[in-house]
């Protein structure tokens, strides 16, 4: 029998402040006696919590890997993506917490389930067990239909609820189902073990073609991989805006986060089947993705077609971590992993900023069409300022963290010899050119006076701040990529050789 006890227990300290302040903001709530009690309170000790989170997993990550409860792995892998998460989620809290106060119904529940969201998301970039994997998904996955759904006078965010958990539902259902043959196939849920089976049995790897298949459907659902995005264009425009920033940017790292514990742990020695499968989900995510932005008028929407295809180059990176010429377990490279978590990393301040600045467009004009974008930079200079940056990044230019994020992604796919792959992938960044410049065209130089829209008001301290803090995240790993790099190679390194 199992004893786990409090040393076991004790490399989940972040996850575990996180959720006392989860339970304290409910327990608060229910001592006030108030409906909604104090929204701003809730979200301070939500700042409050993350932050913890955040310093715990930094504190950490010079430490010795721990597995905690024989379920969670907390290493140099699990810590690079902890970061990115608890840094997004605290982003988009301080961002806007004034928009969700105003919106949202229901303060105290609301962010005790952003902070449970987060727990969720930690568990699963650190789970080495299917079981976990699972749970840690769901329950992201049902509090993150509610957050969406949340405004209750706005019928694109119930809408947006409803469709996230319709397509959701589904995708779990698949997901399980795949993970049902790898576990009927080994009569085990850890993933390493799952490995070694397949490595020393090849009867067992019958079942490996259909479990990928299966298992790559459920989490490309969660990672908006085509052909399993239809739910992200409406669920992003109808979710609040700081939802939809964590969606597209913490939710899709512990996506990817999970795809490349399983593809390189449990799948490792059939590389040879999902190899294929991931290059080909990677290709189409980036037309997708990018075709459809171009018809786009509403800036909103675009990002989220525009996440799509970012999607595929993210891909890119965990399919070059096998080499084309020798495509088995012994060929495994860090650097196509490597391009995936600086990619990740980059991707965080970039859609981060970006979506807060439409936040802030939104609360100043009443919307996100692109005529509300038009000269931006006569009304805010900033905003229109920050936003061209970060435009810039997603295309990939020079000095910007998108360009460092496609330079070690793509370099890692032209090294492994995928050079159908790479070139696919440099056509659709042309491509993507045309739309996020055709914004900035629209904010610097308006066609017409007329379309320009007058601004109510003016952005908050917390976006201001936020979209200033994102800004220079975006020069930092674009311009001073040393540290990133550093902790790449060590959360690479380690996963790459528990097999």
């Amino acid at each position: 029998m199992l004893e786990i006890g409090f040393a076991s227990l004790a490399p989940l300290l972040p996850e575990l402040f996180v959720s006392l302040g989860a339970l304290l903001i409910l327990i608060l709530d229910t001592a006030s006696g108030k409906e909604g009690g104090s929204r701003r309170g809730y979200m301070a000790l939500t700042v409050l919590f993350l932050l913890l989170g955040l310093v715990g997993a930094f504190v950490q990550l010079g430490g010795k890997p721990q597995t905690a409860a024989y379920v969670v792995d907390v290493d140099a892998f699990s810590l690079f993506l902890k970061m990115i998460v608890y840094t997004a989620m605290l982003l988009t809290a301080i961002a806007g917490g004034g928009y969700l106060n105003k919106r949202v119904s229901g303060g105290a529940e609301f962010w005790s389930s952003y902070l449970f969201i987060a727990v969720a998301m930690a568990f699963a970039v650190s789970a080495n067990n299917l079981l976990l994997i699972f749970i840690a998904i769901e329950f992201l996955s049902i509090t993150s239909y509610i957050l969406v759904g949340s405004i209750r006078e706005d019928l694109r965010s119930t809408e947006a609820g409803l469709k996230y958990f319709l397509y959701g539902s589904v995708a779990s259902a698949v997901m399980l189902y795949g993970m049902t043959f790898m576990y009927g196939a080994t009569g085990s849920l850890n993933l390493v073990v799952i490995g070694q089976a397949f490595m020393e049995n090849e009867s067992v790897r019958l079942v490996v073609g259909p479990a990928v298949l299966l298992v790559m459907a459920g989490l490309g659902f969660k990672t908006s991989l085509a052909p399993f995005f239809q739910w992200t264009p409406d669920t992003y425009e109808g979710a609040p805006t700081p939802v939809t920033a964590y969606l597209s940017t913490a939710s899709k790292a512990a996506g990817f986060a999970v795809m490349a514990r399983i593809m390189l742990l449990a799948f490792a020695p059939s590389a040879v089947v999902w190899v294929p499968v991931l290059g080909g989900l990677s290709v189409l995510s980036m037309f997708a993705g990018n075709l459809m932005a171009l018809r786009q008028t509403n800036v909103k929407r675009m990002l989220a077609y525009s996440s799509i295809a970012q999607a595929g180059y993210i891909l890119l990176g965990l399919t070059a971590v096998v080499d084309s010429t020798v495509v088995d377990v012994m060929s495994l490279s860090m650097n196509g992993l490597n391009g995936m978590l600086i990619y990740l990393m980059g991707y965080l301040f970039t859609n981060i900023g970006a979506f807060m600045v439409v936040m802030a467009v939104e609360n100043m004009t009443g919307g996100s069409d692109y005529v509300h974008f038009s000269g931006l930079v006569r009304r805010s200079p900033w905003l229109a300022t920050a936003m061209l940056i970060f435009l810039l990044s997603l295309v990939g230019i020079p000095l910007t963290a998108g360009f460092v994020g496609k330079f070690f992604v793509f370099g890692a796919t032209i090294q492994h010899q995928y050079y159908f792959l790479a070139a696919m992938a440099l056509i659709n960044v042309a491509i993507s050119a045309f739309y996020y410049m055709s914004v900035a065209r629209i904010m610097f130089f308006p066609s017409e006076e007329s379309d320009v829209k007058p601004l109510v008001g003016a952005p908050g301290i917390g976006v201001q701040a936020i979209v200033t803090i994102c800004v220079l995240g975006v020069f930092w790993v674009g311009m001073y990529p040393g540290l990133i790099i550093e902790w790449a190679n060590s959360a690479s390194q380690f996963l790459l050789t528990i097999l």
